[in-house]
């Protein structure tokens, strides 16, 4: 039988007011991007968490949360002086809500000036799968050693969504170690890591 991937978030009917209060969120954590790590990590995963809550919507279908999740989208690869949202937290937002969010996030930072692109999202986008991108991508970027949950949690995310990265990649004549040796990951050893994972 076809593997089924499952939804990465609960659906839901979300009321005026949870849109409101992740809208909130959104707007905060943009307002304390310039603040210290610890706190912009802190109000990252607020807002995660108010997205969730929302059941996977499309911040574009809302209009009280189009602008925020877009201006925090572009303030990956804009400028350091205005505070930068560090890419693990933007994929963890993303991860929060439809996939056309992703798809758009990625257009926006495909387009940035080279050096300011998140490393791995080129690779990611190989897949030509969206969903398969996204998770793929949030999986690369995340920093277990940065207090962003923990290696466990980081291979039993991994260990469910290689069969379909596999039959995905299969179904086109590649394979996961072609696809992983097929990413250039520079002077990331970050990347390299989650990289050298990803093929165990």
């Amino acid at each position: 039988p076809a593997l089924v991937l499952p939804r990465r978030v609960p659906s839901a009917s979300p009321g005026p007011e949870a849109v409101t209060a992740a809208a909130s969120a959104l707007a905060l954590l943009q307002s304390k991007l310039k603040g210290p790590s610890w706190k912009v990590t802190r109000l990252a995963r607020k807002a995660r968490h108010a997205l969730r809550v929302l059941g996977g919507v499309d911040p574009a279908a809302h209009p009280a949360l189009a602008a925020p999740f877009a201006a925090l989208m572009a303030h990956v690869v804009g400028p350091k002086a205005e505070g930068r949202l560090p890419v693990r937290h933007a994929l963890g937002l993303l991860s929060q809500v439809d996939v056309a969010a992703f798809q758009r996030a990625a257009e926006m930072w495909k387009a940035a000036p080279a050096g300011s692109v998140p490393a791995g999202l080129a690779a990611a986008k190989t897949l030509n799968d969206p969903e398969l991108a996204l998770r793929v991508t949030a999986l690369l970027a995340e920093r277990p050693d940065l207090r962003d949950g923990s290696e466990d949690a980081w291979t039993k995310r991994w260990a469910a969504l290689k069969p379909h990265v596999e039959a995905h990649l299969s179904g086109v004549g590649q394979s996961l170690a072609a696809f992983v040796g097929g990413v250039d990951a520079g002077s990331d050893a970050h990347l390299s890591k989650r990289l050298s994972r990803l093929g165990a």
